[in-house]
């Protein structure tokens, strides 16, 4: 996973170079659609206005279709999810916000698509229609939140000292900074699975941990 995440991360990178004094929403995904063109990334980025969010909020998901791969269309998309008003121009804190959670949900989505192609891309159970505890047992999920975990937590704390802080994961799982949880993705599972003992977790952390020795953290986007 290192080279995506290189690509991903010199793709943010440039992004937020290119952004410096300050940009529009609209403009700043139009910058991120043609670095990723560029280095013929083959995914989709859409905005969706939610009106239920207030005008600063956003967060951004991300989709893997292996049918879509399979029939050599685009087969990863990235949506942000908005109030903003168009006028509003970002500063650089605001785009590397948003970045960070870009790089996040495609690097993500790039691992699933690894783990379709190992299998030639066959599908073995919908993830959208069951109920998101039963979407987080999935082995693929389990292999793919691994990755994320490890991004968050080197990203918040650093690789060794979250290699130092695995033995007590159930700690690490509820360890804020700035009232941030150091890998929300972590802190979900936790939420949902809670003991330590569940299958699901040990076979989570065992990953986890072999992600953090593995990973370069040049290549994470901060």
């Amino acid at each position: 996973m290192n080279s995506i995440m290189e690509t991903v991360c010199a793709v943010c990178t440039k992004v937020r170079n290119n952004s410096k004094q300050g940009v529009s929403f609209q403009n700043l995904l139009t910058i991120l659609r043609r670095e990723f063109r560029k280095q013929e990334f083959n995914l989709k980025i859409k905005s969706d206005r939610d009106k239920h969010l207030n005008s600063e909020e956003f967060y951004v998901n991300a989709y893997y279709d292996a049918e879509d791969d399979q029939n050599q269309e685009i087969p990863i998309e990235v949506v942000v999810h908005h109030n903003f008003d168009k006028s509003t121009v970002w500063d650089q804190k605001h785009v590397t916000e948003l970045l960070v959670q870009v790089f996040d949900a495609t690097v993500h989505e790039f691992k699933h698509q690894r783990q379709s192609f190992k299998r030639n891309h066959i599908v073995y159970s919908d993830y959208m229609k069951k109920p998101y505890k039963d979407y987080l047992e999935e082995d693929d999920e389990i292999d793919a939140y691994a990755v994320s975990i490890a991004i968050e937590l080197c990203r918040s704390l650093g690789k060794y000292r979250a290699l130092r802080h695995m033995g007590r994961i159930s700690i690490l799982a509820r360890f804020k900074l700035n009232d941030r949880f150091v890998s929300p993705c972590l802190a979900s599972y936790f939420g949902q699975f809670e003991n330590l003992q569940n299958p699901t977790l040990k076979r989570l952390a065992k990953k986890v941990y072999v992600r953090l020795q593995k990973i370069d953290t040049d290549v994470i986007f901060l």
